[in-house]
């Protein structure tokens, strides 16, 4: 009878645990949380980068009106300096001889006053210290007008009637910052090897940059209007980045691998040549990744 009753409780031992891990085997895994996006219709542009520099336009040179010594300087490089502030006294040889010998009339007698003709800062000087003889027409310094700069770059010729349309043009500073240019003028000559040509733009807003300042220019090259346009985040692509597909989630939450063709891709957003999308189309923009066809997920905000 004890026999009995043992194998009677194995038996409802041993059906417990089928039963236990019957359920455990049933119960469902977790779903992949995805974030979903939707298209939308908009405009874009292709660019094309090409590097600039920041160049003054306005730069005036001072040179000595006569020969003779250099025997006052009023100024020293990179000091703002404003017109017909004196910057240099020259004496001349003979002025200088009959000083030696005590008997110049006065003692300003053949010493001229060199003025400013500019507003500016001194970005180079030549003559920085007294005791110094020059020669008429001998540089002494230049001034600079910083607020009269522009952005140069040798563009591809193919380009030029593009650029010189353009109002808006994108300036990027080497901080990242961002500023808006546009066109000024354009030499009348190309480069014989390289085919450039030199060309100016303007800010549209003055912003106080150093002189020979490398910045990146996007020059339009194509713009599309009305164009079915996406995330850049929904958009997914194979090793060799030929292949590209976005993770459409359907009524049961199914999200389903769509191949695509793109167009313009830009400031994150990618036009979508094919298939043709409906704006209400729920994309995924996150969490995409790894998944495969047909799977179900769960939206989350």
């Amino acid at each position: 009878m004890k026999k009995l009753k043992y194998i009677l409780i194995f038996f409802i031992v041993l059906q417990s645990c089928k039963q236990k891990v019957a359920n455990e085997t049933t119960q469902k895994a977790p779903l992949p949380e995805v974030s979903i996006t939707q298209p939308f219709i908009g405009n874009i542009k292709e660019t094309e980068a090409i590097n600039g520099q920041v160049v003054f336009l306005n730069k005036t040179s001072i040179v000595a009106p006569i020969s003779g010594y250099v025997t006052l300087v009023r100024t020293k490089l990179n000091d703002k300096i404003r017109k017909n502030q004196l910057l240099y006294q020259i004496q001349t040889k003979e002025s200088k001889a009959l000083q030696k010998a005590n008997i110049s009339p006065n003692k300003n007698f053949g010493i001229i006053n060199v003025y400013a003709s500019a507003t500016g800062y001194v970005s180079n000087q030549n003559i920085p210290d007294t005791g110094v003889f020059v020669n008429e027409g001998n540089p002494l310094l230049t001034i600079v007008k910083n607020t009269d700069l522009a952005i140069q770059v040798n563009a591809p010729f193919t380009l030029s009637k593009l650029i010189k349309n353009q109002k808006n043009i994108e300036v990027t500073l080497p901080n990242k910052e961002i500023k808006t240019a546009y066109f000024y003028k354009a030499t009348p000559t190309v480069d014989a090897i390289s085919q450039t040509q030199n060309i100016l733009f303007k800010l549209k807003k003055y912003s106080a940059l150093p002189e020979n300042l490398n910045v990146l220019i996007k020059i339009p090259v194509l713009e599309k209007t009305n164009s079915i346009l996406v995330s850049k985040n929904a958009v997914l692509a194979n090793e060799t980045q030929d292949k590209f597909w976005l993770m459409k989630v359907n009524k049961d939450n199914l999200a389903l691998k769509i191949s695509i063709k793109k167009g313009i891709e830009n400031n994150g957003k990618v036009e979508i040549l094919e298939p043709k999308l409906r704006l209400d189309d729920k994309i995924i923009e996150k969490g995409a990744y790894g998944l495969a066809d047909s799977t179900q997920v769960k939206i989350i905000k």
